[in-house]
């Protein structure tokens, strides 16, 4: 950093002259301002506080001079990178890793065969299974369709049935009934008929 203020710091003072103020002072404060770690637009900001002091026009244009002429008088190592530079290499080193990761790696015959066979095993066990699948579907939907249909046409014949024995049982209830009402009035009959009998005797 020594040879940029050493080129810089004459031009400065000389500026500084030019616009009649104290370049003891002030020239010390911009290198500070110009060789610290801030970015671009702090020190513009920086400098334009400065010189808003000494100057009261075209305060942007010494400020663009002040850095331009600081960015020239620096060794080009000191240079720091942009950003973007930075960016692209970083892109391209990661790009040229996972190249390398990616490289397809080469299989002996019997490795080849093991693969294959392995593969065409897991094919035919997933075809095997997605066929299971769609008949254990399909029969399930069937069951289900069925089974809906069975049980209300279950229910609907065990009404009938207990329907049909009621009215069985209804009709033996009534048929004994009768009987027994027939066989009361036979019996009544026959008790008249011996109470008849006994009166004459």
């Amino acid at each position: 950093m020594a040879a940029a203020v050493n080129e810089f710091e004459p031009w400065l003072i000389d500026k500084l002259k030019c616009l009649k103020t104290d370049e003891g002072v002030f020239g010390s404060y911009i290198t500070g301002i110009l060789d610290s770690e801030d970015s671009i637009d702090d020190k513009k900001d920086a400098l334009e506080d400065i010189l808003s002091g000494i100057v009261e026009t075209d305060i942007a244009f010494h400020v663009n001079e002040i850095i331009d002429k600081w960015e020239t008088c620096r060794p080009k190592e000191d240079n720091p990178k942009p950003a973007t530079d930075v960016d692209i290499q970083l892109a391209k080193l990661l790009e040229s890793q996972s190249l390398a990761t990616t490289t397809r790696r080469e299989y002996t015959d019997e490795e080849k065969k093991i693969r294959e066979a392995i593969l065409s095993q897991y094919s035919q066990l997933s075809d095997n299974e997605e066929d299971n699948a769609q008949d254990e579907e399909a029969d399930s939907s069937d069951l289900v369709k069925n089974t809906n249909a069975a049980d209300v046409a279950a229910a609907a014949r065990e009404r009938r049935e207990q329907a049909r024995q009621e009215a069985q049982r209804k009709k033996e209830k009534d048929k004994e009934d009768r009987e027994k009402q027939k066989q009361l009035k036979e019996e009544k009959k026959e008790k008249r008929k011996t109470q008849k009998g006994e009166r004459k005797r």
